[in-house]
């Protein structure tokens, strides 16, 4: 019998608390807000103290897609309401579950800031927006890569 489709919350809680053990896997602290809160999923910082860094969580099932126009691209909805929330303090952890837990792969993920976040949102006029990128550009957002982003804007 085929598994049944999580809700989207399930999904959604999957991806962060992927993302927490992830971060934490690589030594730095990860939070997670006790009732959550509106504009973020986690905070982030170094094990030397610091700054915190605000990650918002988007989780999807099917974030990869191939187009004839565009090729190879990667998509998460993401609200039009991320354009007031343009703060180098917030980063976005973006995942693509790629079909984990059902097979072998592992979910990708990919931190981007809010202000690339933010500038292809203002250019999405749909009814529903959503935040993509070229597969070319993902790869300087995706896994360690990306990581280190993250953790020299911890530095900062």
């Amino acid at each position: 019998m085929p598994a049944k489709k999580p809700a989207t919350t399930i999904t959604g809680a999957c991806g962060e608390h992927y993302i927490a053990a992830y971060l934490s896997g690589f030594g730095l602290v990860v939070a997670i807000p006790r009732h959550g809160t509106p504009n973020f999923d986690l905070l982030v910082a170094n094990d030397k103290g610091g700054h915190a860094i605000c990650l918002q969580v988007k989780t999807g099932r099917k974030a990869y897609e191939n187009r004839k126009t565009e090729g190879e691209i990667y998509l998460w909805d993401t609200p039009r309401t991320v354009i007031e929330l343009d703060d180098e303090n917030l980063w976005y952890a973006y995942v693509w579950l790629n079909g984990w837990p059902d097979n072998g792969n592992l979910p990708q993920v990919f931190f981007v800031p809010s202000k690339r976040v933010v500038q292809c949102i203002k250019k999405d006029k749909g009814k529903r927006t959503f935040f993509w990128m070229y597969a070319d550009e993902a790869r300087k957002y995706r896994g360690r890569l990306g990581l280190d982003s993250l953790i020299n804007a911890l530095d900062t």
